[in-house]
């Protein structure tokens, strides 16, 4: 199977964990005291590495005939980021805290299954 832009969703995909996990330690400042300032200022990032995931599994999906299961996985992250935003705008740490552990853990999954030996099949 040609599966062009692989290479791009490998990329992506960790660059989408890595701004999570930043999220992650930058919530555990805010919970513990901090301003909240740098987990404002760095949400962003996901924002901007959710678009390069998307872009990427589209790529991989439509102009390099690969599997649209990373499309989908990647649209449910979209979605619940967005939902993330939301929550975490509202100030429902109830919420918002275990979402953003549940994301960083899926988005980990996600590179797992990328960066897998047989992903491209």
């Amino acid at each position: 199977m040609n599966v062009r832009f692989f290479g791009l969703l490998k990329a992506s995909t960790v660059f989408l964990a890595a701004t999570l996990l930043v999220q992650g330690i930058t919530a555990g400042q805010l919970l513990s005291g901090g301003s909240g300032g740098l987990h404002h200022a760095t949400g962003p990032f996901v924002t901007v590495a959710m678009v390069f995931q998307i872009v990427a599994a589209v790529l991989v999906w439509r102009v390099g005939n690969g599997s649209a299961r990373y499309l989908v996985v990647s649209t449910v992250l979209l979605v619940l980021v967005s939902v993330q935003f939301l929550v975490g705008g509202s100030g429902d740490l109830a919420v918002h805290v275990p979402l953003g552990v549940a994301l960083f853990g899926a988005s980990t999954v996600l590179v797992a299954q990328v960066w897998a030996p047989r992903a491209r099949e």
